[in-house]
């Protein structure tokens, strides 16, 4: 028997190939009619007309798509009939059909895990370094599992991949840079070298600015301490010259120097005084005019220093 769809009716030349209907008589008769609404305009007194004249249309309009409606149905009856039976037809293929592909993907699929695991041993056998920072997984093609991949081209990527790879981290190593590691965990995000060094770059960029910030931080530290040793030293000088300009305490007693009489200082009171200082005697020289010795005997005087005469000269 011939497993070959055969219509038998309607013949080839039986099928409804025009529907005639009076189509132009219909045509004429509405521009005819329809003519008197060109630039019609209705007021508010003849607006009752307008809704008549609009009720009048929609039920023409109406009745025209009934009709193709009606028609249509008509034509479709014997198609969805035929339609419902060929789809019958057809879900009894597709159930062999299915159960077919079925194996066939799984022939195909057995062959694939086989494909992958020739991949793997391939990857495996290979003393590249690279295997220890990168899996397979994280650049397995799944092109590489299509029939039409063949593995000779599969394990040129593969070895064209660690050649890369090994060229590229040499050029980190390179660098010796203190920041290798970082940089290769960058690197082995995507495999981009220029990224990779972008990202070293930038890294020493930082540390160069930390460490300047931390130089001009202790400079200002050191600039600051040795102001405040400054205004300490200074403060200590005043303070060492204040004590020098001080009158010293007075002889309550007279006494002899060298022989000579010198009479007593005024009397200091005892408050004033906290502690006699030890006396020391000091000969020398001077050279000077009447006026300046004056000065200067007087400057003794005012201070309280005794001074005599030396022996064997003459007094001043």
């Amino acid at each position: 028997m011939s497993m070959e769809l055969k219509i038998i009716s309607p013949t080839e030349d039986g099928f409804v190939k025009n529907i005639d209907f009076n189509h132009e008589e219909l045509k004429a008769e509405l521009e005819r009619r329809l003519q008197k609404y060109q630039g019609l305009v209705y007021t508010e007194e003849t607006v009752s007309e307008a809704k008549k004249d609009r009720a009048s249309l929609n039920k023409f309009k109406k009745a025209l798509n009934d009709k193709r409606l009606e028609i249509k149905r008509l034509c479709l009856a014997p198609y969805e009939d035929f339609e419902s039976k060929v789809k019958e037809l057809v879900g009894m293929v597709e159930q062999p059909v299915n159960e077919i592909d079925a194996q066939v993907k799984g022939f195909e699929e057995q062959k694939r895990e086989m494909k992958r695991a020739d991949i793997e041993d391939f990857w495996n056998l290979q003393e590249s370094d690279v295997k220890t920072l990168v899996s397979l997984d994280r650049v397995f093609n799944p092109r590489w599992l299509n029939t039409t991949y063949s593995m000779k081209k599969v394990e040129e990527e593969i070895m064209e991949f660690f050649s890369k790879v090994e060229s590229e981290l040499a050029l980190i190593e390179e660098l010796e840079t203190e920041f290798e590691d970082q940089v290769i965990r960058i690197y082995l995000q995507d495999f981009n070298v220029a990224k990779a060094m972008a990202e070293n770059k930038a890294l020493v960029d930082q540390k160069a600015k930390r460490e300047e910030l931390k130089r001009q931080r202790e400079e200002a530290e050191a600039a600051r301490k040795k102001a405040a040793e400054e205004e300490k030293a200074a403060a200590a000088r005043q303070e060492e010259e204040a004590q020098q300009d001080a009158p010293e305490p007075t002889r309550v007693a007279a006494s002899k120097v060298m022989g000579h009489e010198v009479q007593p200082a005024p009397p200091v009171l005892a408050e004033q005084v906290e502690q006699v200082e030890q006396i020391e005697q000091i000969d020398f020289r001077v050279w000077a005019t009447p006026e300046q010795l004056g000065k200067l005997k007087n400057f003794l005087r005012e201070n309280g220093i005794e001074y005599g005469r030396v022996p064997g000269q003459q007094a001043a």
